[in-house]
């Protein structure tokens, strides 16, 4: 699985350089998941780091954050980082070392970035971690940062759709805080 998401990566980058574009520009205003975060465009996020220190699908899962942090930011992760290490988003994987060795946090930036640069919203983006991650959340209970993010995501459950809820940086999001 990792490998065929390494290849769908490697497939995107080299279509977005002969297109003309660059990962760095992934994620910018002219997609509606980078449109809809633009609010977040003062929010001082912390940075991913550099994705040259690693390799493999780690790599990948590291280029792929640092080319959506803002939607990476709204994003939860399903690996239980969030009990264990305190995480409040997909993002704060990449801000330390946690990515390297979690496969469930690499293929949830990998998707974050294929899904981002396809134009899809947020709501989309969130559906897609969600139905495809959430259950492989490892602890029986809900945590807060769980709970938060399921209050203010942008598509609910039961309806499939986007709720208009959430998102609001001045309302706070599921990743308002970081560490």
């Amino acid at each position: 699985m990792t490998d065929f998401l390494a290849r769908i990566f490697l497939a995107v980058l080299i279509a977005t350089s002969i297109a003309g574009g660059s990962p760095a520009s992934a994620g910018t205003a002219s997609s509606p998941a980078a449109t809809q975060t633009a609010a977040d465009s003062d929010e001082n996020l912390p940075p991913v780091l550099p994705s040259e220190q690693f390799l493999g699908a780690a790599a990948m899962g590291y280029a792929a954050a640092k080319n959506c942090p803002k939607v990476c930011h709204h994003l939860f992760c399903y690996c239980g980082c969030d009990i264990t290490d305190n995480h409040k988003s997909l993002l704060d994987c990449f801000t330390g070392y946690h990515g390297v060795d979690c496969h469930i946090c690499q293929e949830e930036a990998m998707l974050a970035l294929r899904m981002s640069r396809n134009d899809e919203p947020l709501a989309s983006i969130q559906r897609a971690i969600d139905e495809g991650y959430s259950n492989k959340y490892p602890f029986k209970e809900e945590s807060p940062a769980l709970k938060r993010y399921k209050a203010l995501r942008k598509w609910h459950p039961q309806l499939g759709q986007a709720t208009g809820s959430g998102g609001d940086p001045e309302g706070g999001t599921c990743c308002s805080s970081h560490n």
